[in-house]
């Protein structure tokens, strides 16, 4: 073994040694320090006030709940199946009187401003479905029917806010506003698919999400 090269080689190894050290203090460090994640397969489940607004008519509200299955490509971007349903209180005094239950599915994508180190997670979201709303015991004009629903496409623009308690587990706030249009309707046995009704919704939810 030469003079020059014993010097190297200890030097070498003392410097592996180091590095070795400094991994091991600050990959814990860095662990201990996520605070939120948006990867990978999520669950949520919505409590959440609803409202409907027909044509140019008064919005009528209600209550409702929801549920949404959604996989996170990346940090930034996660695709999700949305589904909820609620009950829309209808004065007496319609035209169409009865027990009014709004329904939404949902296909779309949630865009995250994400930092891992961050508890608050905001995010806009954007998505395409179905609309749909049915209406029990009803009467169109005092006349009872047997069965009564429309129903269209529509599409929803949301924002809202993710906050983590766990780096898994966030309670989550989303304000939701869907337009679209009823193009069917369904009275008794007769299904008509010439109707052309503006109608537009908006939902307000308060929930958890779960990335398992």
């Amino acid at each position: 073994m030469s003079p020059v090269s014993c010097p190297a080689r200890v030097s070498v190894t003392s410097l592996g040694r180091v590095v070795a050290l400094l991994a091991l203090l600050v990959t814990p460090a860095t662990v201990s320090a996520q605070l939120s994640t948006t990867r990978g397969w999520s669950f949520g489940a919505h409590l959440q006030g609803t409202s409907l607004t027909v044509e140019q008519g008064d919005a009528n509200s209600g209550s409702g709940l929801g549920v949404r299955v959604g996989y996170g490509f990346n940090r930034l971007v996660t695709g999700f199946l949305h589904v909820d349903g609620g009950r829309i209180e209808v004065p007496g005094d319609e035209e169409i009187v009865g027990e009014w239950n709004l329904a939404h599915a949902e296909l779309g994508a949630r865009f995250h401003f994400a930092n891992s180190l961050r508890r608050w997670v905001p995010y806009v979201e954007t998505s395409i479905g179905a609309r749909a709303v049915t209406v029990d015991n009803p009467q169109v004009d005092g006349q009872s029917v047997d069965r009564l629903s429309f129903n269209g496409n529509a599409f929803t623009l949301g924002a809202g806010l993710s906050t983590f308690v766990k780096p898994s587990l966030a309670i989550d706030v989303s304000l939701k506003f869907t337009g679209g249009r009823f193009t069917e309707v369904n009275v008794g046995d007769i299904t008509a698919r010439t109707l052309d009704v503006d109608a537009s919704s908006t939902r307000f939810g308060i929930g958890v999400i779960w990335w398992p």
